[in-house]
Order: structure tokens, then C-alpha cells, then sequence
């Protein structure tokens, strides 16, 4: 029989199968309209195998830690909302998203050893690059094989494999895929993910591990510094507006609080790096930056038609504030001759949460992020080095999050929020001594 040791090692590696596999996990297509990504059965079948044999090994309770508390708490708000939704079995539907999911913050945070939790960051960059290198491919490929051509085989050959047959059909038929680009369409970067916004989530979860690994890491520095450049690349080829604040956000975030630790010879090498990016991004970032600078003219279309349905989400709050539709029932409550699989949302993260599960939902979810971010903050001040680069990796990925968040809402999409628990989990783990 194992000893404990030995347990928790052999588990570890099959979580770190796991978190590498999330970015590619196939989607299941169990009955008809019913499409279950694998990597939730995954994460379920580990959480339950750890609870009942081998979280005696550690202790564990609800109450040591206010992150684990705040998530609980809004897990449970969600559970109660069941009961005055319209339609109980989407809103059921909703809940096991997060059921399935969350179970990878409570076995990032309890699991993964001091020793191994760089080697998370390595493993879950692996997969990034990975999959940035299908998105670049899947990007390239329009001008080689035509746009149209292209996007029809990519909606009927990948994407069934990766989304599901239901929800992939779904996609095809209101695809956010394309940008006009001076009056030309063009295929944006997505990858394996049904839209760009959720490949730019994806992205700016990751991508800050890099850049401080580029800062405080003696061995392969460059290595994770091109790295770095790949991911704002794939990122950038998104076209994704709320991913492009988010990122200027975060990356703002790491450099305000590593400054002073970065050496004067990393500084000057990063000021003339901005000089030169800002002359390719003139030179030959024209796309990209118009893309950028529309996000601030409220006239433009888009824009426009975001702030109308922002507007029609808040009064549907106003009217309810306390109780909300009900989890996943805000779309049923605007039309109810939807189907469950439509594209009706609040294209904002608190918006929608207000508008399902009201004023307390809104504060439970706040509070899992504030407590997340304050846990990352408290390593940045730990004397560990490793305890300050997973706090300055995590800080930045969570102001990605919550800033992309006022766009698009992607805690439904089970790998975005999976990459999220793994990020909140390593903020939330113990520090070292300080």
C-alpha cells in the first residue's frame, strides 16, 4: 500500500495531466443537444477520488480561508436561485457548469506542493503555447485557402470535436469569427476555443507568468520573454477590444509592482522595448490599433448596440435586485421562445451575474476576486522568490480577468473559468515563511 508521500505525488502528476490537457479537451456529445466538455468529468472524477481518499492526508475546511468561503458562497447563491428560475433545468444546467469546475481551485490550492507550483506555471504555459500555435495556424490558413472555404471546414470538421455538435452548430450560425478590417472581412484568431474573446481570456490567464518569468528567472529568460511575445501576438490577432484593455491593464499592474525589484539593466532593456513596439505597432499595427482606438467611440456600432444591451440588463436588475431571474435564466426572461443554446447575454460578467442572481450574487462573486487578488498580493510581499513571482503572475492575470469581464461574459465557458480556479487556487495556497 502507498504511503501518504507517495500518494500525493502520484496525484499531482495526474493533475498536471489534467491542467494540460484542458486547453484541447474534446466535447462530448452525450444525448442530443446535450454537449459535455470532458475535461468537467475530468476534474470531477479527480476532486471526488481526492475528497474520499486522500483529503484526511490534509486537512481541509470551508472556513480557514475567506477565498474558499467567498466561492462557496457564491456557488450557494446560485444553488438557491434555482428555486424561482422560470426554467429549473437551465438554471440546474448553469449550476453544474460550475459544480464541475470549481472543484480546480479547491485541488490547485490544496494539492500542488510548494516545490511543484512553478512547475503548474510551466505545464499551463505549455498548453498556451500549444494552442497558439492552432490559433495561429487556423489565423494563417484564410489567406492560403480562401476565407470562406476555410471557415466552413473549421466550423464543420474542428469545431464539433471541441465544442460540441449542439453548441457548435450555434457558433456557425451567429459567429462572432469575423472583422472588418478597411472594408475587408477578415477570420480573427480563436483557435480550439467557439469564439476569439474566449481564446483572449484564455490568453490573459497565462500569458503574465511568462513575463515574470522573463524578469526574476535566471535560466532560458529570453526563451519566456518570446514566449511572452508569442502569446501577445495570438492575443493581438484576437482582435478582441475588451482583451486588448484587459491586457494593457494587467500588464500595467506587473510592471507597477515589480519595478522596483526588476535590475536597472531589465528596465532600460524594457523602456527601449517600448519604444520599438510602438513603432511597429504605427508601422504595421494599423488594423490592430484602429480596432483599439474604437473601443473608445461610443457612436461605433457595436459600441453603441453594447451600451443599449448593457442599459436593458440594468433595468431588468432594477426590477428584481434581490433575487435575479434565476441562474441561467436572464436570456428565457427577454424572449421566452429561446432555446437553451442563444446568444442573448448581458456582454458584461456583473451585469449578468446581477440579472440572475442578484445584489448578493454580484457581492459574493467581488468578494472571491478581491479575496483572490489580496492573497496575491500578500505573496508579492513574501522574502520567497517563487511566493512573489506566482503573486505578481496571478495579480496580473486577475486584473486581466476583471477587466475583460465588463465585455464579455466567460465564466460559462468551462476552460476559461477552469484556467481561473487554477490561477485563484495558486494565489490562495499558503505562502512560504515571510
Amino acid at each position: 500500500m502507498l504511503s501518504e508521500k507517495p500518494k500525493i505525488k502520484a496525484f499531482e502528476s495526474l493533475f498536471f495531466v489534467l491542467i494540460f490537457y484542458l486547453p484541447f479537451q474534446i466535447a462530448l456529445n452525450l444525448v442530443a443537444g446535450f454537449d459535455v466538455l470532458s475535461g468537467r468529468l475530468l476534474i470531477a472524477v479527480l476532486f471526488l477520488f481526492w475528497w474520499f481518499k486522500l483529503k484526511p492526508i490534509k486537512k481541509f475546511s470551508w472556513l480557514e480561508n475567506e477565498t474558499v468561503l467567498a466561492l462557496a458562497l457564491f456557488f450557494l447563491i446560485g444553488l438557491v436561485s434555482v428555486f424561482w428560475a422560470q426554467n429549473h433545468f437551465w438554471a440546474w444546467r448553469k449550476l453544474l457548469v460550475f459544480a464541475s469546475v470549481f472543484p480546480l481551485f479547491v485541488l490547485t490550492k490544496e494539492i500542488v506542493s510548494l516545490k511543484n507550483r512553478m512547475a503548474v506555471i510551466r505545464i499551463i504555459s505549455l498548453g498556451a503555447i500549444i494552442s497558439s500555435l492552432v490559433a495561429f495556424f487556423q489565423f494563417s490558413s484564410q489567406f492560403f485557402f480562401g476565407l470562406e472555404k476555410f471557415s466552413y471546414f473549421w466550423s464543420e470538421k474542428v469545431l464539433p470535436w471541441f465544442s460540441g455538435r449542439s453548441f457548435g452548430s450555434l457558433v456557425a450560425e451567429n459567429p462572432s469569427w469575423f472583422v472588418q478590417i478597411q472594408d475587408k472581412t477578415v477570420l480573427r484568431a480563436f483557435g480550439l476555443f467557439p469564439d476569439p474573446h474566449m481564446l483572449a481570456f484564455f490568453l490573459g490567464l497565462i500569458s503574465f507568468f511568462s513575463l515574470v518569468f522573463f524578469f526574476f528567472l535566471k535560466k532560458r529568460r529570453f526563451l519566456w520573454f518570446l514566449i511572452f511575445c508569442f502569446f501577445s501576438l495570438i492575443l493581438v490577432l484576437t482582435f478582441s477590444r475588451g482583451g486588448y484593455l484587459g491586457f494593457l491593464a494587467g500588464f500595467s499592474i506587473v510592471i507597477l509592482f515589480s519595478w522596483s525589484k526588476i535590475a536597472a539593466e531589465d528596465r532600460s532593456f524594457l523602456k527601449r522595448g517600448a519604444v520599438l513596439f510602438l513603432l511597429l505597432a504605427i508601422l504595421f499595427g494599423g488594423a490592430a490599433l484602429g480596432r483599439f482606438y474604437s473601443s473608445f467611440n461610443l457612436n461605433e456600432g457595436s459600441n453603441s448596440g453594447r451600451l443599449l444591451i448593457w442599459q436593458e440588463s440594468f433595468d431588468f436588475f432594477l426590477k428584481n435586485p434581490f433575487l435575479g431571474s434565476g441562474l441561467g435564466n436572464y436570456s428565457l426572461s427577454l424572449d421566452p421562445y429561446v432555446d437553451y443554446r442563444n446568444p442573448i447575454t448581458s456582454h458584461n460578467l456583473y451585469l449578468d451575474i446581477l440579472a440572475e442572481t442578484g445584489i448578493f450574487g454580484l457581492s459574493a462573486w467581488l468578494w472571491f476576486i478581491f479575496a483572490s487578488a489580496k492573497a496575491a498580493f500578500l505573496k508579492i510581499k513574501s522574502v520567497k522568490r517563487e511566493d512573489w513571482i506566482l503573486g505578481l503572475g496571478c495579480l496580473g492575470a486577475l486584473t486581466y480577468f476583471s477587466v475583460h469581464s465588463f465585455f464579455e461574459t466567460a465564466i460559462f465557458n468551462p476552460t476559461v473559468l477552469s484556467f481561473l480556479m487554477v490561477v485563484c487556487g495558486l494565489a490562495a495556497a499558503k505562502n512560504r515563511k515571510k
